[in-house]
């Protein structure tokens, strides 16, 4: 009996160091507990001058040539986030055989706007030129939505560093990313982005122009990016004849849109099966916007 009574106050310790863990470093126990079988990954490959220009490159062990490659940009406000977060996701995609590309940025205060879209860019033209033959999509999750959005709105960006938008991106995936619909007020968005999203650095403001086809999954119950953001953009998208998908999820969060895409807490969401058939819709080849 005493050896049981030692075991069981061994094993609640572990529960209970295993739960603490969870909810002060979710995304620490979310990687630890995801396999590394479906993919190698290349690390910090640099794509330009400064620290943060380095992105990590998973490549299926098992690839489907038919696919195009994921470009994957973090969010965390512009002033947090790191690619190395991100493990869950490479592999949830890797098993499917797609190849994963996810870069770092500057961030502020140091980076301050475009900075942000102009590393983006650049770690895109990398991508782009590492596999010349391969369409690529661009996925984000919240701020590192907006960068993506941006390169697929705002053409000049990606021209910038030689890379033709209609030839290449074959579309673009916005995870709960901020538009521009509502403009910015809080002081530490507004130090990175001065003109508050009522100009051009608001995504919003750039549908004037072919653009390939966009996601945008956006959960109802999400306090910090306002689903206003999704419905305006794509009502204004809708309004020039783009193209646009628009998913709205009934009780999901701000962050459960890129933790639904672990097949750990995908909480029965068609989160992840949404992006594969929108994927799936894409054009092939020639020119990918309208």
């Amino acid at each position: 009996m005493t050896h049981l009574k030692i075991f069981l106050s061994v094993l609640g310790l572990i529960i209970l160091g295993a739960l603490a863990f969870l909810f002060l470093n979710p995304v620490g126990f979310l990687n630890g507990i995801t396999p590394s079988f479906s993919y190698k990954v290349s690390k910090d490959i640099a794509y330009g001058p400064h620290e943060r220009h380095k992105l990590d490159i998973y490549r299926a062990k098992k690839p489907d040539a038919a696919k195009p490659l994921l470009v994957f940009v973090h969010g965390g406000g512009w002033r947090n986030g790191d690619k190395s977060m991100y493990k869950f996701l490479a592999q949830g995609f890797t098993k499917d055989g797609f190849d994963v590309a996810v870069p770092n940025y500057r961030l502020a205060p140091e980076a301050v706007y475009p900075d942000m879209l102009e590393d983006t860019a650049l770690a895109v033209a990398k991508v782009s030129d590492t596999y010349p033959n391969r369409p690529l999509v661009l996925m984000g999750h919240s701020a590192g939505a907006y960068n993506v959005l941006m390169m697929g709105l705002s053409p000049n960006y990606l021209a910038a560093d030689d890379v033709p938008l209609c030839q290449r991106v074959a579309g673009i995936i916005s995870l709960a990313g901020p538009t521009g619909a509502i403009k910015l007020e809080s002081p530490k968005y507004v130090a990175v982005f001065p003109n508050r999203f009522n100009g051009k650095d608001g995504a919003i403001n750039n549908v004037t122009g072919p653009a390939p086809p966009i996601m945008l999954a956006q959960g109802l119950e999400d306090n910090q990016v306002h689903p206003k953001n999704a419905t305006e953009l794509t009502a204004k998208i809708e309004a020039r004849n783009g193209r646009i998908t628009q998913e709205l999820y009934e009780g999901a969060s701000h962050n459960d849109m890129v933790k639904f895409l672990s097949r750990y807490f995908d909480g029965g969401s068609t989160v992840k099966a949404d992006i594969m058939s929108f994927i799936d819709g894409l054009p092939k080849n020639g020119s990918y916007c309208r």
